[in-house]
């Protein structure tokens, strides 16, 4: 048998242009990964596929989605004249079969307090107070919707933050606002749903 030729060991300069390559080739993917990256969270295919779902569902039914604001009010309002009553449970048989997924809803909404009438193109603001189901939760996305001159207000809650940090209380105030500049002056009825009965009351654009 001949004997293998013997192959001398890479020159140290081959080395170092190799391991330039990699390095340059490492900081040129991050680069175009970071500047062409979407913002925001990445694709969660199960999640995504039923938002788009729902989504489908509800423009088919004639439901639209409005923007709405939220927030925490320093005071706890005195009253309004809206008269407030108890509606159907949970999200209403209306809406019960639009989302593929189902809202994690408050444990009941206890108390709502509302004008009657609002001038159009104004803001018209609500303020309730509601139930956690647990104190392991907290109010997370509140979704407006509405179909003609109905609706309809969905908060969702989601868990807090670290496994063993607890809110003191498991109810709270919240104040919610939405413009009428593309609501026709007219009547409008409008509920808050939880896993209990919803909160209903109807307002006037003027």
């Amino acid at each position: 048998m001949s004997a293998q030729p013997h192959r001398p060991p890479p020159k140290p300069w081959s080395m170092k242009w190799i391991v330039l390559a990699i390095a340059v080739f490492a900081v040129g993917y991050t680069l175009v990964n970071v500047y062409f990256r979407k913002p925001g969270r990445g694709f969660r295919p199960y999640e995504d596929m039923n938002s788009r779902a729902t989504t489908a569902r509800l423009l088919a039914a004639g439901w639209q989605k409005m923007p709405v604001d939220v927030r925490r009010p320093v005071e706890k309002p005195a009253g309004g004249d809206a008269t407030v009553t108890r509606a159907a449970i949970g999200l209403g048989m209306d809406l019960e079969d639009k989302f593929a997924e189902k809202p994690k809803l408050l444990a009941s909404i206890d108390r709502v307090v509302a004008p009657a009438t609002v001038a159009h193109g104004g803001d018209y603001s609500a303020y309730f107070a509601a139930t956690l189901p647990s104190q392991k939760t907290q109010l997370g996305d509140l979704s407006l919707f509405r179909k003609g001159n109905e609706l309809v207000l969905i908060p969702s809650t989601e868990p807090l933050p670290g496994k063993s940090l607890m809110s003191r209380w498991d109810d709270s105030t919240y104040c919610v606002s939405l413009s009428t500049t593309n609501l026709p002056p007219g009547r409008y009825s409008m509920r808050i749903v939880s896993k209990g009965p919803a909160a209903a009351w109807s307002f006037t654009v003027k």
